[in-house]
């Protein structure tokens, strides 16, 4: 038809790899950071960048910020729209020495975080909510700021389960505190 693209030409030599971060991991992402990454179309091979831009916006959807690492592409390796997945290293050590938990410990009600501790010195295992706030997210757990202390007996499957009996028998969970 009149007016239609016939071709599109690029320069795909350099290419960006756009990544999505979130909100409450963009503290510990800067500028220049080395970034490793996989495409899902080159199964096994492994990736480096360096991030070259942050997005100042977060997207109200989303919850997360675009982060960009400009690539060499003299092999033609990367093509416009691939699929990656990137993985930052951080240093944490201003939370050494904090309580972690998995991912699976933690329930979210959409303004708090608990988790069920077993409760102490009781003959049936009972467990108790606690409401914690979370620091950063790991990959499989959370650095947990406040809410536990050390020797805590944390559940880490089951907590969904835990919480819906106490939901059923009356007593306080996730919902009605």
């Amino acid at each position: 038809n009149q007016g239609a693209i016939l071709l599109q030409v690029a320069n795909l030599s350099k290419v960006w790899a756009n990544f999505q971060a979130y909100e409450e991991d963009l503290p510990f992402i800067k500028k220049d950071q080395e970034i490793t990454f996989t495409l899902q179309a080159m199964p096994g091979k492994t990736f480096h960048g360096r991030v070259s831009f942050i997005d100042r916006i977060i997207n109200s959807q989303t919850r997360t910020a675009g982060i960009r690492v400009e690539i060499s592409n003299d092999k033609g390796l990367f093509k416009p729209e691939m699929l990656i997945t990137g993985n930052l290293s951080c240093n944490l050590t201003r939370y050494k020495g904090q309580i972690v938990v998995p991912k699976s410990a933690v329930l979210w009600t959409g303004k708090r975080s608990i988790v069920y501790v077993k409760a102490a010195h009781t003959e049936i295992p009972t467990f108790t909510m606690k409401e914690v706030i979370l620091g950063p997210s790991l990959s499989e757990s959370y650095v947990i700021l406040s809410g536990l202390v050390t020797g805590d007996e944390v559940v880490t499957n089951g907590a969904f389960a835990i919480d819906a009996s106490a939901q059923l028998d009356g007593k306080e969970s996730m919902m009605n505190r």
